[in-house]
């Protein structure tokens, strides 16, 4: 039966109704309840969700600042590469840990400022000499390896450009890093001090490789918005937040309870 006056089936209204409350039931609760749905991996002990609680540096700091936004994080644990994907497409909310660079920077909307700042290294088997400072010239047609979805500085990226590495060996975890580095197969890999110290202590042989020091970069790392929707007030009301944080002394209370 159609509906009177209008000229649209009844039936039809009915289910675009519904589709519309459908679509609006799995959008991420930010744009319905001032809740931030936030995703990021488990893979650094300055975020973890024991017991269903978030812990750890990161955790606090978003925790903190979000609430004085005036929001609540609802996190959500991910895959890295699905983390980025989730958030271009506007599964979630957002994420965070990232590193700012060009190209994301037309993917999503970064807060300006930084969570914290991520020390890069380079590892290697244990026996192998190589100093930080020289890692071009000894990594010069040599085989290295990352984990999916990762960015390691703008000094990794330009050795990459300039074809520096016979190889850039791309894996799905840094277990398999640890692997691949203690029998051999690369030369080095490349990683933040923190995501390598966990897996190290997870690795069944992590005794086969060590650190080379110094660090090679010092790099900051970001909360990051979907662009597919309007999420300024919320960046701009969580950097607001932060800066607060850190300039009264709560911000360097955390840095002192959560040492790297």
């Amino acid at each position: 039966m159609a509906s009177q006056g209008c000229g649209v089936p009844v039936r039809f209204m009915t289910y675009a109704v519904l589709a519309l409350w459908l679509s609006l039931a799995g959008w991420p609760a930010a744009a319905r309840q001032g809740t931030v749905v936030l995703a990021t991996d488990d893979l650094s002990s300055r975020f973890e969700i024991k017991d269903g609680v978030a812990t750890g540096f990161l955790a606090d700091v978003l925790q903190q600042a979000l609430a004085g936004a005036g929001y609540t994080a609802d996190f959500r644990i991910r895959p890295w590469v699905r983390c980025l994907e989730e958030t271009r497409s506007g599964a979630v909310d957002g994420m965070f840990g990232l590193y700012r660079n060009a190209a994301r920077e037309g993917q999503y909307l970064f807060t300006e400022v930084p969570l914290d700042i991520a020390e890069e290294y380079i590892y290697v088997r244990k026996g192998r000499v190589l100093a930080g400072a020289d890692w071009r010239d000894a990594l010069r047609g040599k085989r290295v390896g990352i984990v999916n979805g990762t960015w390691h500085g703008r000094k990794f990226a330009e050795a990459e450009s300039q074809h520096m590495f016979a190889a850039i060996i791309s894996v799905n975890s840094y277990e398999s890093l640890i692997d691949m580095v203690g029998a051999g197969r690369i030369d080095a890999a490349f990683a933040t001090v923190d995501t390598m110290r966990d897996a190290l202590a997870r690795a069944a042989n992590a005794d086969r490789i060590e650190r080379v020091e110094p660090a090679i970069d010092n790099l900051p790392v970001y909360l990051a918005f979907t662009r597919r929707r309007d999420l300024t007030a919320v960046r701009d009301g969580f950097d607001r937040e932060l800066r607060k944080m850190k300039e009264d002394g709560r911000y360097d209370a955390l840095v002192r309870r959560y040492p790297h």
